[in-house]
């Protein structure tokens, strides 16, 4: 739950804080920038980090950053604003790549039903903090708002040394040993040699383009094709963003029964299907925020256990997510300012969409290849 909602809380009172900041648009398009860029940027930082701390001082850093980053934005103007920014969005990228270690190593027979609560999580947090901080800055101020979600952080703080403690308590072998999901003997392959690094690579950045370009441009859409206030825009976004839970839920029950390669496939179809909707039925916002939200969490939850079920080891599920997600947040993030800027160039919505709904396509051909590639045998859920 902490991993996005401080991210989500800034965007709904943005207009404030720029007003009362008196913030030039640079600095408030870093704002929203800073964290998805870091996502990319810092993580082969963070996974040198975590090697050298360990997991369980990983997450602690993770949330401890999480906490001084919530309280020094609101604190002194612009400077605050971007630090703290700064040090949320470097605290985060450690826990988007140790996360994926702590499900594998104390989980490896039910990582695919945990990898579902762990999306469906996230996106809970993104909607207490979206839906809550301009109610609260209407109450307080925006800076109360923004500093009182320090609590999630601060509760799962030591939530966490409680949890741990009883896990050394009841399985101190496994704590010993650090509880590798798999044991092998081979040395490690080269990343680059490996072709699942570039398939899973490419399908990240795919999803997160396409997740990205259209959460950053629903609203300003909605409001000009269907002639919505921005109220009912946010409504209509707000949805579509929860929606996100309905494919956390449905992949790990659906691969019971599909590999994830075929899986991966799926969510390419209805990653394509979703923009082509949007751009051709604008009024149907309820449907296809239905329909997107399978694709929105589920795909993450399929490439998150497909780098899963490809490491051999703890420290090989670190190194894949370090690559996978370095590679894919790195160049999502310029998914915005493209849809941005094909809005400008063609004074319409038909590029933007478009290119949206043929991206996919990759997801389709990758989840293929997948499916022909040699695999280890898939985690039971």
């Amino acid at each position: 739950m902490n991993l996005r909602s401080p991210i989500t809380a800034v965007p709904t009172v943005i207009g404030t804080i720029r007003a009362d900041l008196g913030l030039s648009p640079t600095v408030v398009a870093l704002l929203t920038s800073i964290p998805v860029l870091c996502f990319g940027l810092l993580t082969p930082l963070a996974s040198l980090l975590i090697a050298r701390t360990g997991v369980q001082r990983a997450i602690l850093a993770t949330l401890a950053g999480a906490m001084l980053g919530t309280l020094l934005r609101p604190l002194d103007g612009a400077p605050g604003m971007l630090l703290g920014t700064l040090l949320l969005g470097a605290s985060l990228t450690i826990g988007n790549i140790v996360s994926l270690q702590v499900i594998a190593r104390d989980f490896p027979k039910r990582m695919g039903m945990v990898t579902g609560l762990y999306t469906a999580a996230m996106g809970v947090g993104t909607m207490f903090t979206s839906s809550l901080t301009a109610p609260l800055a209407e109450l307080t101020s925006w800076r109360l708002s923004l500093a009182s979600w320090v609590w999630m952080p601060l509760v799962t703080f030591f939530l966490w040394l409680a949890v741990n403690r009883l896990r050394r308590s009841l399985y101190p072998a496994q704590t010993a040993s650090g509880c590798a999901p798999v044991a092998h003997t081979a040395p490690d392959k080269p990343l680059h040699r490996m072709p699942m690094v570039w398939l899973l690579s490419i399908a990240l950045l795919v999803h997160l383009f396409n997740y990205y370009g259209i959460t950053a441009w629903l609203p300003t859409y909605l409001m000009e094709r269907n002639a919505m206030t921005a109220t009912q825009a946010g409504l209509a976004a707000t949805v579509f963003q929860v929606m996100g839970m309905l494919g956390s839920f449905c992949v790990p029950v659906l691969v019971r029964y599909w590999s994830l390669g075929r899986m991966l496939s799926l969510m390419g179809v209805l990653w394509m299907a979703t923009p082509l909707w949007i751009l051709l039925g604008p009024s149907h916002w309820l449907v296809w925020s239905i329909l997107a939200g399978i694709p929105q969490g589920g795909s993450f939850v399929t490439i998150f256990m497909l780098i899963m079920n490809s490491a051999r080891n703890i420290d090989e599920n670190r190194r894949l997510s370090t690559v996978i997600q370095g590679v894919g947040y790195a160049f999502a993030s310029l998914g915005p300012v493209v849809i941005g800027y094909l809005r400008e160039r063609s004074a319409d919505w038909n590029a933007s969409f478009l290119l949206m709904s043929a991206l996919p396509v990759c997801l389709i051909v990758i989840g293929f290849a997948i499916s022909a590639l040699h695999k280890p045998a898939q985690a039971q859920v």
